[in-house]
């Protein structure tokens, strides 16, 4: 910290000790009732004392000289300069109150570190986490893309990023479930663009899965199971832990037939020590993929932002199609048809790209889809088979028809084979011709097929091999 986080750590201090000293007068106003009054009650009388006072104004001064959540002046309008006031909901969020009041044993001088840097700063970086529903075991963080890692954080790991660390199991309104959430699967990373908050977090994002459509795609292109975006926060961390949005799905469970208790439900999405080494190199090969997907020229064209646009929109139609499935794809019988839908606009952003003939659409996504997912003549008349079978299930829906339920999670893998391939090859192609062009001069040349469409996807798949 900047000049005065000494004198701001020593008012901090005094300000815990007395606390400390008036913990048991409050106790003992307690009546058979209520045996103890409320943490929140506890926390209006520190904030009342005059160790808090002056705690809080020297915090304004040390927050002001670290410019930590400096706020514009207006004038007529009592605002706080910078910092954040040392106030009873801030004792109750933080868990202050609560370990006070709990009479546990802690450290003051970590304490009062911790609680001066919650009001004053300086600035740390913030982090996205978000919470999925892949079943992860604990093999340490694993990198994903754009910043990305994939992590498993115990229950104290989740505690030194909720309220202060030191009173985190006390904090009154927790963002985190610390005994439930520990050991979930998160993606997190520095946000680059992120910022101290002071307030509530106002969270407009009505599908928070495409905002993060990069990682969750290099997850759903490694294995078939869907993986599912449960929750999103922003966090400050050991000060501060925004709910962008919480949906963790739990459910009672009776290990002994007779105690209930609540546990999270994880969907089919699995990563043990067998195959965490192997996705590893598969998001290690991805992310080169992406980047070369995504680069623009030194000087960008409509068409190479064009394509760069195409290719996030494909990803979140196909994440679209997942969201309410389970296991490799399947929903229920009445969102079929949405699902479908979703799957084969990106099946056609994937396989049309700059086509600027769109008749025969059917015949060309089909053919297509066949020769770039199809493993051989067997594999791609399936494909072929089931990708036209979605388009008349998509057809029939469009007419006001009820259409037959499609294999999800052949169509699932036949999207997400198509996607990978279009990155592996590369749309343009390294020859300059588009991905389409490469798909209908494959369908007659079996050289050319194996060479420059099964090739690539050879030599890819045996590097994640390790072979």
């Amino acid at each position: 910290m900047s000049d005065g986080s000494s004198e701001l750590e020593a008012a901090v201090a005094r300000f815990i000790a007395d606390a400390q000293a008036t913990r048991d007068s409050f106790v003992g106003e307690g009546t058979v009732m209520q045996l103890r009054p409320g943490v929140e009650d506890f926390a209006e009388r520190l904030a009342a004392l005059p160790s808090a006072m002056e705690a809080d104004a020297v915090a304004s001064d040390v927050a002001h000289a670290n410019a930590y959540l400096l706020r514009d002046q207006r004038p007529g309008v009592e605002r706080r300069a910078a910092g954040r006031e040392l106030s009873a909901d801030a004792l109750v969020d933080t868990g202050v109150a609560g370990l006070l009041l709990s009479d546990a044993p802690f450290d003051g001088k970590a304490l009062a570190a911790e609680l001066a840097a919650y009001l004053a700063g300086p600035a740390i970086p913030i982090w996205d986490y978000a919470i999925i529903d892949a079943d992860v075991a604990e093999v340490g963080p694993i990198p994903v893309v754009e910043g990305w890692e994939l992590v498993t954080p115990t229950a104290e790991d989740l505690a030194g990023l909720v309220g202060v660390p030191s009173a985190a199991r006390h904090a009154g309104r927790s963002a985190f479930n610390l005994d439930l959430y520990g050991g979930l699967a998160m993606l997190r990373r520095v946000d680059p663009d992120g910022k101290p908050h002071s307030g509530f977090v106002i969270y407009w994002n009505l599908r928070p899965s495409h905002a993060l459509w990069q990682p969750l795609l290099a997850l759903s292109l490694f294995q078939n199971p869907v993986v599912h975006l449960w929750a999103q926060y922003d966090v400050e961390p050991g000060r501060r832990v925004g709910v962008l949005f919480d949906r963790v799905y739990t459910e009672p469970w009776t290990p002994d037939g007779v105690t209930e208790v609540e546990v999270v439900r994880r969907g089919d999405y699995e990563i043990d020590e067998r195959n965490a080494p192997r996705l590893r190199r598969f998001l290690a090969q991805f992310a080169l993929l992406l980047d070369r997907a995504l680069a623009q020229p030194a000087k960008p064209t409509r068409g190479s932002r064009e394509r760069a646009a195409r290719l996030r929109r494909l990803a979140e139609h196909f994440l679209t199609a997942g969201e309410d499935a389970h296991g490799e794809g399947e929903v229920l019988s009445e969102l079929n048809a949405d699902a479908v839908l979703h799957y084969v606009i990106a099946l056609e952003a994937v396989l049309t790209g700059d086509d600027s003939d769109k008749s025969e659409l059917t015949r060309k996504v089909v053919q297509r889809a066949a020769i770039l997912a199809g493993a051989n003549d067997a594999d791609r008349r399936l494909v072929a088979a089931l990708v036209l079978d979605a388009y008349r299930a998509r057809s029939s829906y469009a007419h006001g028809g009820e259409p037959e339920d499609i294999d999800l999670p052949g169509l699932r893998r036949v999207v997400r084979d198509c996607i990978l391939t279009r990155l592996i090859i590369g749309d343009p192609t390294p020859s300059g011709e588009t991905l389409a062009s490469l798909a209908d001069a494959a369908l007659l040349d079996h050289t050319l097929l194996a060479e420059r469409v099964r090739g690539p996807i050879s030599d890819f798949w045996t590097t994640v091999d390790g072979s």
